[in-house]
């Protein structure tokens, strides 16, 4: 998977003590992106729940 496809679905990433990565997804967020998150930040990943779902861009007419 592409960095911006995986990006695309994380509302927040912080980094917290003793090597864990804190991670939260948007609402929606397909699964393949839990596993490439563990794929990323190993074992020490704590998901954390989803609090909205992504906005996708608007677009105006012209």
């Amino acid at each position: 998977m592409n960095n911006d496809g995986f990006c695309d679905w994380v509302a927040s990433i912080e980094r917290g003590d003793c090597g864990f990565t804190y991670i939260r997804f948007y609402n929606d967020a397909p699964h393949w992106v839990r596993n490439e998150a563990v794929n990323r930040f190993g074992k020490g990943t704590v998901f954390l729940p989803p609090r909205q779902s992504r906005r996708l861009p608007t677009r105006h007419a012209a």
